[in-house]
């Protein structure tokens, strides 16, 4: 039932659609669709109402030029405007359809409504708004996260890291946590003392090899020498 906002009296969907448009079975058709198919039919005979000129009823072409775009829509739950897809489910649809009536009520709302374009920027405007305050939540919980520990799982480059740092010092009032000071000077290199014992015994056995194959000029040892005289005796 339509209740007439200024006197309370009620109009039954049939008797609506016959001040609007004069074809019996199409008003039929219309009531029929739009009341048993589409979850916000009796919305939707009101907003058509919007679009009807003053002592004139509403066109056949009319109509159909309005449900044309408007079912479709409805039953899909999106509308396409500025290049993208915006999702409307029904309650969304339900919204702006109230705000439309709402700002007929005001005296805001130009009649007739021409087309759809009305309420479909209403409804850009409520998905862009619920997105915008979707993705604050969502920043404001990533920031959180941060917060709580520097390094996000998810990060996985310096650059990352590095930008959760920023992030980290933005949410602490632009400090960055103290890092480890650098040595002014780094320590001398210890003293040299010489070579060590194992390497002075080396080179004393490597040149004494080298000059026994030069031709055994180097003196024999001493026990050597003792054996031979010892055999000459």
């Amino acid at each position: 039932m339509n209740v007439c906002p200024a006197c309370g009296a009620e109009e039954s969907l049939d008797g609506l659609l016959g001040r609007m448009i004069d074809d019996a079975d199409t008003r039929r058709l219309i009531a029929d669709v739009l009341t048993t198919s589409l979850p916000l039919g009796g919305d939707v005979v009101r907003y058509l109402r919007l679009h009807k000129p003053a002592k004139q009823r509403l066109r056949m072409s009319r109509v159909a030029a309005l449900l044309a775009e408007l079912v479709p829509d409805i039953k899909r739950g999106a509308i396409t405007r500025k290049g993208r897809d915006w999702q409307a489910g029904h309650e969304t649809w339900r919204m702006a359809l109230a705000a439309v009536h709402e700002a007929k009520d005001k005296g805001t709302l130009q009649l007739p409504l021409d087309g759809n374009a009305y309420l479909y920027e209403v409804i850009v405007r409520m998905v862009d708004r619920h997105e915008r305050d979707a993705e604050g939540r969502a920043e404001a919980e990533r920031q959180n996260r941060r917060a709580a520990g520097w390094r996000d799982p998810g990060a996985t480059s310096v650059a990352q890291v590095v930008a959760q740092a920023v992030t980290q010092a933005a949410v602490l009032g632009g400090k960055l946590p103290a890092a480890a000071p650098l040595p002014l000077t780094q320590p001398p290199p210890p003293a040299y003392t010489g070579p060590s014992r194992a390497a002075l015994k080396l080179r004393a056995e490597i040149e004494a090899t080298l000059a026994q194959r030069q031709g055994g000029t180097t003196e024999q040892p001493a026990t050597t020498t003792a054996e031979g005289a010892n055999n000459h005796e």
